[in-house]
């Protein structure tokens, strides 16, 4: 057995050509879909009046909305504040709330508001400055709800906007912060490929030193022939130009070293005189490469003393002690005997 519920070709069976009456049943269709949107918003704030966690397990209504309608978190948020402005509910005590547009509530249930210009309104009538009356706010809804059944949302924007300058010029005190001290910032990392990545943030005075020296470096080169190079080329050339002339320098400051850092700390005492009954420890020939500054062959206590001290101001305390803890493996430390 065949069905007869055979499916209707384009809708009603518009005839062709009039366009008119193809507006007039799209405009139909949205003015009846909002109108339906709008009695969700209804019963949306019903049910949060009742509980929702009291009819079906859910902390909030934008949750429980989230699950119904299978829509993501955000656009239930959306969808549940605009309900819950719009229309009028109880709270847990039974006391009665307002909603915050109720001229704009009474619009939508027929459909003549869209959603976008719906949650501009609700966001000029938020911020209107509570020193006005219900009849100043209320006139001021009107407008805005005449504009948006005509006009885009951007135009109820830019209304909103004007009404909010002329009640409120001042607009919400705001906490003036501190200004934050920004300093100069370089990051230079090396790539996989050799190259060398850098990126920075320059206070004003470096960085219009860094461009004088930049420009006038990273002109076109002279001559005849055309330049075929871009203009960030140009710049990284400069740039390599400029490097070059610091590190030719005469005033090019040497390596940082640490010797600032050792005299500051406390020396260890050393015994003026030692027991002759007491024989001295012989020194042991030193290993590995020498320091080419050194001519002395032998290392003396001292010496090392400082050399762990260099070193231990680079890493956390923690490595050094790690790297200084003897192993099983060390000559100096004495083989324990084996045992069966």
């Amino acid at each position: 057995m065949t069905s007869t519920n055979a499916p209707k070709s384009f809708p009603l069976n518009l005839p062709e050509g009039d366009a008119e009456l193809l507006l007039d049943e799209l405009q139909t269709r949205l003015r009846e879909g909002r109108r339906l949107f709008a009695e969700v918003g209804q019963i949306l704030a019903e049910i949060e009046s009742r509980g929702v966690r009291d009819l079906y397990g859910y902390n909030s209504i934008a949750a429980f909305y989230e699950h119904v309608a299978r829509v993501p978190r955000a656009e239930a948020q959306k969808v549940t504040g605009r309900a819950l402005a719009l229309n009028s509910r109880r709270a847990r005590d039974g006391t009665s709330i307002d909603p915050v547009a109720q001229l704009t509530g009474k619009s939508a249930s027929t459909g003549a508001l869209a959603e976008a210009g719906i949650d501009r309104i609700v966001t000029v009538m938020k911020r209107l400055p509570d020193h006005l009356d219900a009849d100043e706010r209320l006139e001021a809804e009107k407008g805005l709800v005449e504009l948006a059944g005509v006009a885009r949302p951007r135009d109820v924007t830019m209304a909103g906007t004007d009404l909010l300058a002329r009640h409120d010029p001042d607009g919400k005190p705001k906490d003036d912060p501190e200004p934050k001290r920004q300093r100069s910032e370089f990051w230079l990392r090396q790539k996989r490929t050799g190259r060398w990545d850098m990126r920075g943030n320059l206070d004003p005075e470096t960085g219009a030193r860094l461009n004088a020296l930049l420009v006038p470096r990273a002109y076109p080169a002279p001559g005849e022939e055309a330049d075929d190079r871009a203009p960030a080329e140009r710049r990284g050339d400069a740039f390599a130009e400029i490097v070059d002339l610091a590190e030719a320098g005469p005033d090019i400051p040497a390596p940082r070293q640490t010797a600032e850092r050792v005299t500051e700390e406390p020396q260890p005492a050393q015994p003026s005189e030692e027991p002759t009954s007491r024989p001295k420890p012989a020194q042991v020939p030193p290993q590995g490469r020498q320091s080419p500054y050194r001519g002395d062959e032998g290392v003396q206590e001292s010496t090392a003393t400082e050399r762990s001290r260099n070193v231990a101001h680079l890493r956390p305390p923690r490595w050094w002690a790690r790297l200084s803890r003897p192993r099983s493996g060390n000559a100096t430390q004495p083989q324990k005997p084996l045992t069966a």
